[in-house]
């Protein structure tokens, strides 16, 4: 049985939480945003990829899994949003995020959990559901992607750390030595893992060192 090693996650987001953030906020010296615009244009293009696809997100229901800081969670609620709910195992990510919302103002219709999507209990359906940063720190996807099925009634949006790059391992030393595990994919073990879910997959892209796939429960 692979081990769970969600508490190592949770520790590590929950440290780093601030300084995560500065990566959008940009509250950072010259050569570190020059930096992360070079190193994290991955985040950049998933951020940008998810919006593309929620396109006018009026009326919709959406839940964020890993939310993080809320990044996402903010501009689907400015994007008009109904509800948006975010789920995230480090509370300094949910008080980040929290803060967020009500700075922008759009805290009336979101709403955060700190919580493992596996242990999370909700009877609510949610037309558009995604995990993005989020499948890098699961040590066995199976489970929770049977729970995200579960919620969702439209469409499942999820980015997937490429095994075959030079990245890889280079990342998984720094983690590793940082006490956060990080875990990698082929491309047809993320199609297998979702397909296998109860998901109809209705579009792929490569997007720097991330498979983002688009998917959608069968009608």
């Amino acid at each position: 049985m692979t081990r769970d090693t969600m508490p190592q996650v949770a520790k590590y987001w929950n440290d780093i939480a601030e300084k995560f953030d500065s990566i959008y906020t940009g509250r950072k010296g010259t050569v570190g945003r020059a930096l992360d615009r070079w190193l994290r244009q991955d985040m950049f293009g998933r951020f940008d990829w998810v919006m593309r696809k929620a396109g006018d997100a009026s009326k919709l229901t959406i839940c964020d899994i890993g939310c993080g800081s809320g990044r996402f969670v903010t501009e689907l609620a400015k994007r008009g949003a109904k509800r948006v709910v975010g789920v995230d195992v480090a509370p300094e990510m949910i008080r980040l995020a929290r803060e967020l919302t009500q700075k922008d103002g759009v805290s009336d219709r979101c709403e955060f959990t700190v919580a493992d999507v596996e242990n999370w209990t909700t009877d609510e359906k949610f037309d558009f559901v995604i995990a993005i940063g989020f499948w890098d720190y699961i040590a066995d996807p199976r489970s929770r992607l049977q729970k995200i099925r579960g919620i969702t009634k439209g469409t499942f949006l999820s980015a997937w750390p490429r095994a075959e790059t030079w990245r890889a391992p280079v990342r998984k030393a720094r983690l590793s030595m940082l006490g956060c595990p990080v875990y990698f994919y082929r491309h047809d073990e993320v199609r297998k893992l979702i397909t296998e879910a109860g998901f109809t997959i209705r579009s792929e892209e490569v997007i720097g060192q991330l498979y983002c796939v688009e998917a959608a429960t069968p009608t």
